[in-house]
Order: C-alpha cells, then structure tokens, then sequence
C-alpha cells in the first residue's frame, strides 16, 4: 500500500507539474506583470484590435485606437474618394511659397491610416486636417517632414514590416480647445509588442518623440499651417501674410503702384482736382475649374476625368489619383474628350 500510494503521489506530481507548464505558456503575456490598460494601452490578446472612440457632443471624432501584425493590414482596394465631411469641414485653395503656386489647406484627415485600418470612409476617424499636417507638405506628399503625421505613419508600416512577428500599438488622439470644431493638435502613442506580451520601444528618429519608462513614445504634432490663419472654432481661413518658403530676392513690403511722373502746374494752366481712382475689377477665369478630377495610371494619364463612374470600365480605380482641375492642367494634362 505504501508504494502504491507512492506512486499515486508521483503520477499526481507530474500532472500538476505538467498543467502548470500549459497555464504558464497560456498567461505570458501576463507575467510580464504590465497593466495594459492603465499604460492606456489595448490589452494584448495576440490578435488584431480596433477600437474607434464616439463621437462627442459636438459630433467630433475623438480617438483611434489599433493594435495589428503586419499580416493585418488590409488587402481590399482603397475607395477613389471620400464623402463625409467632418464637422467644421471648410476647404479653400491658398497660395504658398514666392512662385504664385495654390494648393488647398485642408485634408480630410484619417486618425489611423487606411494602411493600417482599412477604415476609409469612416466618420469616427475622420478630422479636418491641414495638408502640412497630414502629408508634410502644402501640395502632394513629403515622408520626410516630421511636422507630418505621414512622416510616422511610412515608418510604423516599415516597422511593422521588417517585423512580422511583433504587434504594434498605435493611438491617435485629436485635441480640441474647448468647443473648437478643428484639433489643435493630434497626439500620436506607439508601442511594439513581442510574442509574450513584452513592450518594444521603437525609434523612428523624429525629434519630437517623447519616451516614457515603459518604452511607449509619444508625439504631439500641431494642426496648422504657414500659410493660413485658422479659426479653429468655426473651421473658416484665411491666408497669411507670413511668407512660407525663402525667395532669392528681397520682396518689397507691398506691392509697387506704378505711378506718372509729375509734372508742376504751369502758370496759365488750371489745377483741376484729382478724380478718384476707380478699383479694377478682376476678370474672372472663363470657367469655373473643377476642385478634384481624376488620373489614372498613378496620375501619369495625358486626360482627366470629373467623375469616377464615366472612366473605362477597364480602369484600374486603385491607382486613380485626384487632384485639382488646376494643377492637372499645370501638369499639361487635358479633359478627356469621352466625357
């Protein structure tokens, strides 16, 4: 009896050892002993999490919240345009630069980007952004621009790329002034995650990144743009006067006035008074340009379009660019003539 209960006491043994090892292989990511939630932060789970915050009183998006592998991110085709305007959506074209080119201030801006999310047209993502903030640059695209969120966005895909078997966390958090209707500012949050739950601290070498004791970074990028004064309650603009890029020549402080040169009253000749001058009205264009037309080809195509549904049934609508009437033509591309 005694060595069967042995035995019996044995066979108990390694079992618990056994379903101890399968318990603690089950619980990794939580002997890591991190509060995800409290690092505001989703709880890893090893599977892709989105979770989008509600609207606010105003209507205003108010966060996005992703946690995703690379093998996550979406594969479907982008949709060619978006339609939902966000509250306080305004939209003007405002020069930039000395050379007299236009461009329009704002973008309507994904909190996370459709790389990641596959969320296009969704209003709980959506803010007004400028085009500086939003793709570095005042007219198309500029990833090396820190002021931009597309700056981190190129990076955290690479990221995620070279690194199939982490997760990345990323937060986007929109920041309002009280019952202003634009951000103020967006502030980004990103974290890598190994397979046992563990943070990874990634360096995308922006100086304006902000890491805490856990490895978790932090960016805050301003909504404006040097080109543009905002009035962020209402989502109106007009432009500065702040010159947005250096010219080679000086530029006067205000426009010269061509003026005759005087000539002194003779003696015999009456001074009559000066009449006023009258305003010149400037001419208006021959037509109105339209504000998107639509390239194919990645925007190489000689013709543009007005609207999606009247291109060839052939067209490869992934790489259909919009653009401004403008500057297609600045581009010395022409309207189609099928349409």
């Amino acid at each position: 009896m005694v060595i069967k209960g042995f035995f019996k006491n044995v066979i108990v043994g390694i079992v618990a050892v056994f379903m101890s090892l399968i318990f603690v292989h089950g619980v990794q990511a939580q002997q890591t002993g991190l509060d995800y939630q409290s690092l505001n932060l989703l709880p890893f789970t090893g599977s892709k999490q989105l979770v989008l915050g509600e609207f606010d009183h105003l209507g205003r998006a108010t966060s996005a919240h992703i946690q995703l592998q690379d093998k996550d991110e979406p594969k479907q085709k982008r949709e060619p345009r978006l339609t939902y305007n966000p509250v306080g959506w305004h939209n003007y074209k405002l020069s930039y630069g000395n050379k007299g080119k236009k461009a329009w201030l704002f973008h309507r801006g994904h909190l996370v980007g459709y790389q990641f999310s596959g969320l296009s047209n969704e209003g709980k993502n959506l803010v007004p952004l400028t085009a500086w903030t939003n793709s570095g640059n005042y007219s198309g695209t500029a990833d090396s621009n820190n002021e931009g969120m597309l700056y981190y966005e190129k990076r955290l895909d690479s990221w995620l790329a070279t690194h199939p078997h982490y997760w990345l966390d990323y937060k986007v958090t929109p920041v309002y002034e009280g019952d202003e209707l634009i951000p103020r500012q967006v502030i980004l949050q990103y974290v890598g995650i190994d397979q046992e739950g563990n943070l990874l601290r990634i360096n995308l070498g922006s100086p304006k990144e902000s890491v805490d004791a856990y490895g978790i970074t932090t960016v805050t990028l301003d909504n404006y743009s040097k080109n543009a004064t905002i009035d962020y309650v209402k989502g109106t603009a007009t432009p500065s006067l702040v010159p947005t890029e250096p010219s080679s020549q000086a530029q006067p402080a205000s426009p010269p006035v061509e003026t005759q040169p005087s000539q002194a009253p003779q003696p015999s000749q009456s001074v009559e008074p000066a009449q006023p001058v009258q305003p010149v009205e400037p001419t208006e264009p021959s037509r109105q340009l339209a504000p998107v037309v639509y390239v194919a080809r990645n925007g190489s195509a000689d013709v543009y379009w007005y609207s999606l549904d009247n291109m060839p049934r052939n067209t490869n609508f992934s790489k259909v660019v919009q653009m401004s009437e403008e500057q297609a033509l600045s581009l010395g591309k022409r309207h189609t003539s099928k349409e």
